[in-house]
């Protein structure tokens, strides 16, 4: 439950900052409406918006993790260790740097061929479909006129 609750309070967290982010127009909205009076136009059925939405599940995605990382930490009150950060997380961090560590990046030269080849076969693709685009056009062309 403390794992649990540490990762839905970081994701809903990093949500509202990101979403806030975006809305920095809320500021003049305050400054101009009063918080009551833009509390009242977010709630407002008549104005809900996708991104209005996805704040209300982030804030409630925040405050169950916080709920459930205060649940947690009360339930493991008797154990010897009671980390701030769960073990669970420390542990997959460090598992996850350990793993960076072994990757082999591409040098410039070998970023740039396979760019290339990439494009390359992107072209082929393309002309590929324009071509079964036209003959296929030109087969329905001439059942249509029989």
């Amino acid at each position: 439950m403390l794992t649990w609750g540490f990762i839905l309070l970081v994701f809903g967290l990093l949500a509202e900052i990101i979403l806030l982010c975006n809305n920095f127009d809320m500021f003049g909205l305050i400054g101009e409406l009063g918080f009551g009076g833009y509390v009242a136009a977010f709630f407002d059925p008549a104005n809900l918006t996708t991104g209005k939405v996805v704040a209300m599940i982030s804030l409630f995605v925040f405050i169950l993790g916080v709920v459930l990382y205060i649940i947690g930490r009360i339930k493991n009150k008797g154990a010897e260790k009671n980390p701030i950060v769960p073990e669970k997380v420390k542990k997959y961090l460090r598992d996850t740097r350990g793993e960076f560590k072994k990757i082999t990046w591409p040098n410039f030269p070998t970023v740039v061929r396979n760019t290339l080849v990439v494009l390359a076969m992107c072209a082929v693709t393309a002309v590929v479909i324009i071509v079964v685009d036209l003959v296929c056009g030109e087969l329905i062309n001439l059942l249509m006129s029989l």
